[in-house]
């Protein structure tokens, strides 16, 4: 009931009250109060369907934002754009297909990951901001709609079709403990990883930098990064520290198709980081025939870097590792379900299995990145309410005008180091809950 209706109802019951025919007008009174109960008794009835209807819909935001997009109680997450090979916006650029998408990835590394080679092409103003890569296979048509590519296709902006795009991910990241790593991970068609400014990891059908749109494939490109080569001083005829130059390569039960058709998920180079510094990581994905579409990123901890586990490693003996991210929340396949089953289309595949295992305590890097890239909990979840930001697999999405330049890299310093630390001597060996993790992934 309104303030402003009690107080009618309280003068009109002093006033009758005093009067002289008090008695006579009570009975009409307490009708009238009555009447007036039913009303506020309507109205808060609709306000309280209304009320219950807008928490349904935080509930379901919520629960997406905690699977798909971003921490709750961290603001840590690597940001995304979307380009489109397929439409310049430059006069002096052409439409690339096939080949040509790998040939301008190539120029990208060499130009050391300059971002501008891209702006010759679409690019939405949402960009997404991901705490980790992990996508089971799913209709290359999801990238483009993650990124609301077609949200103005009835206003008239053309189609962007699923086949030649990409995504670069970019941010600064802090290690969470000391020690060697290498990136494990699998890109249909195309994952590259570069970080504190060196390419780290490269798969997928297209491998940009020997310029192969399908040497991903073939067995004499995977013998090759898996040799392991031992260099000797001939002239002493005294054997060096041996210079590990093969990689490993993961075949994994919950990934058959990337092991049948690639091989597994291969191994980056071996790079070492100390606990609390802060290191600039960039990640490419893209898909280039445009048919399906997925990654994922691991991260091994490596005892001894120099001479890792290297060649086809098969199923029973392929290790459990990190999952790559830079927040606490972990992927769910429930949930990856719902998400490619979102806003009434379907981008699941039927014998979509690619979901390696990974450890459910994986080391979380904490991404860093200016303060106005940044909002609270309240903005972000209650902006869901009213269409201004979209939940997906690939990541939270946010507009331009909402944030300030990605490109700067943030100074504040992170003195929360309680996610980081040593992992057991025994980490190798499956507990219960990774256990119970693999379970989970057998089921997709």
């Amino acid at each position: 009931m309104k303030r402003a209706s009690i107080n009618i109802l309280l003068a009109a019951v002093l006033a009758t009250a005093t009067a002289p025919s008090a008695q006579a007008g009570w009975d009409n009174l307490l009708e009238d109060a009555k009447q007036l109960g039913q009303r506020a008794g309507k109205i808060t009835k609709q306000a309280w369907e209304k009320a219950k209807e807008q928490w349904e819909k935080l509930e379901l935001n919520y629960t997406l934002l905690q699977a798909f997009g971003d921490a709750v109680d961290e603001e840590s997450a690597l940001i995304g754009r979307f380009y489109d090979l397929k439409r310049p916006i430059d006069d002096k650029a052409k439409p690339l297909t096939g080949q040509g998408v790998v040939d301008i990835f190539h120029e990208f590394n060499k130009k050391k990951w300059d971002q501008d080679i891209f702006t010759a092409y679409y690019s939405p103003k949402v960009k997404l901001y991901a705490p980790y890569f992990y996508l089971p296979r799913c209709k290359a048509s999801y990238g483009p709609e993650a990124f609301q590519c077609n949200a103005n296709a009835d206003k008239g902006e053309p189609i962007v079709e699923p086949t030649a795009w990409v995504v670069i991910y970019r941010g600064v990241v802090t290690a969470p403990q000391s020690g060697s790593f290498r990136f494990v991970g699998m890109g249909d068609d195309t994952l590259m990883v570069r970080f504190n400014n060196k390419l780290v990891l490269e798969s997928g059908w297209t491998i940009p930098t020997r310029r192969g749109f399908e040497v991903g494939t073939h067995a004499d490109y995977q013998q090759e990064i898996t040799r392991k080569i031992t260099n000797h001083n001939a002239a002493h005829q005294k054997e060096i520290t041996p210079k590990t130059k093969g990689r490993a390569i993961y075949q994994y039960e919950n990934t058959p198709h990337w092991n049948n058709r690639l091989g597994g998920l291969p191994s980056g180079v071996p790079f070492t980081v100390k606990k609390g510094e802060k290191y600039p990581i960039e990640i490419l994905v893209s898909e280039v025939p445009g048919s399906e579409f997925g990654f994922c990123l691991l991260l091994e901890e490596l005892d001894d870097p120099k001479n890792p586990p290297h060649g086809i490693i098969k199923k029973d003996d392929a290790p459990m590792l990190h999952l790559f991210r830079t927040s606490k929340v972990l992927p769910e396949p429930e949930k990856i379900k719902q998400a490619l089953k979102s806003g009434g289309r379907d981008y699941s595949i039927n014998d979509c299995r690619e979901g390696p295992p990974f450890f459910e305590d994986s080391l979380i890097w904490k991404a860093d990145f200016e303060e106005g890239e940044k909002r609270g909990l309240f903005s972000r979840i209650f902006g869901k309410l009213t269409g201004s930001d979209k939940d997906t697999a690939m990541g939270t999405s946010r507009k331009d005008n909402d944030e300030k330049d990605d490109d700067e890299e943030s100074d504040k310093e992170d003195d929360d180091d309680k996610e980081g630390g040593k992992k057991d001597s025994d980490k190798k060996e499956k507990s219960d809950k990774e256990e119970n993790i693999l379970d989970t992934w057998r089921l997709w």
